[in-house]
């Protein structure tokens, strides 16, 4: 998940901001050294792409290639959108997915399988998703997990039984 320091906030205007993310053996770093106090929004001041320390011997072998540089540009799109509070729906689906991905593995690796419990697991972020105000947490679930909304409506729904069935 992108590492965030600062962002344009009002109180943040005259401070410097910094965004940072890896992405496949690369850490792209965006930096504004300050807002000129218009509302309108603007790229950063310096961009620093290097290798990751952990970087695969083939990403060093070949360095920042031109073909890196188009992909870190998209990279740079979602920071500034995020340094601007303004996550662009790209930025964001990502973020979701990310999220989604990952807390669905932790539930997994929690109970030590990966088959029985799956639908509890689904349970689980489909209600922190609405917990947390989301527009449409199915859609996002379904797209996260490449499932059917139909489906994934089944799945929830064995889910709700199961923890009746354990609560009772």
């Amino acid at each position: 998940m992108p590492e965030r320091q600062e962002s344009m906030s009002q109180e943040n205007r005259d401070r410097p901001v910094e965004l940072s993310r890896e992405d496949e053996g690369y850490v792209i770093t965006a930096r504004w050294h300050n807002d000129d106090g218009s509302h309108e929004i603007s790229g950063p001041d310096e961009v620093i792409i290097r290798l990751a320390d952990g970087a695969a011997p083939e990403v060093r072998q070949w360095g920042v290639t031109s073909a890196v540089l188009h992909r870190m540009g998209r990279q740079v799109d979602d920071m500034v959108a995020e340094a601007h509070e303004m996550p662009s729906v790209g930025a964001y689906q990502v973020m979701v997915r990310r999220y989604i991905e990952g807390r669905l593995a932790e539930l997994a690796k929690a109970r030590g399988t990966t088959a029985d419990g799956f639908e509890i697991d689904l349970l689980a972020v489909f209600e922190d998703l609405a917990g947390r105000g989301h527009a449409d947490p199915l859609g996002t679930l379904a797209t996260a997990t490449g499932r059917s909304r139909a489906d994934l409506d089944h799945l929830l729904g064995v889910a709700r039984q199961r923890d009746d069935h354990d609560g009772a």
